[in-house]
């Protein structure tokens, strides 16, 4: 077994301000897909819903990740369920913003 490593974290724990906060689930997807969502989109919907009920379980403010797609997805689900959780993409954050 190979120790747990991931890029995203990395970076951003190198980012002065910065608490990383790990949800339950991590490496489960959000279900977005491609066109996964299109020709299941329930099953889509789910999964993306159980990521965003992940963050608010852990109070998640911002969710930080290096796929647009996913953070479409869930900002989508997050806005409808009027969740307040904020999406960025990783570039922003280590392009001094947006916080």
């Amino acid at each position: 077994m190979e120790p747990r490593f991931n890029k995203t974290e990395e970076l951003l724990s190198s980012v002065n301000g910065i608490t990383i906060e790990h949800i339950d689930r991590p490496d489960e997807c959000c279900g977005f897909g491609g066109t996964f969502c299109v020709t299941d989109e329930a099953v889509s919907s789910k999964m993306g819903q159980d990521k965003v009920s992940d963050y608010q379980r852990h109070h998640i403010e911002y969710v930080v990740s290096p796929d647009m797609s996913c953070l479409m997805h869930q900002k989508g689900i997050s806005d409808k369920e009027n969740a307040g959780l904020k999406f960025v993409h990783v570039a922003q954050v280590l392009n001094n913003g947006p916080f």
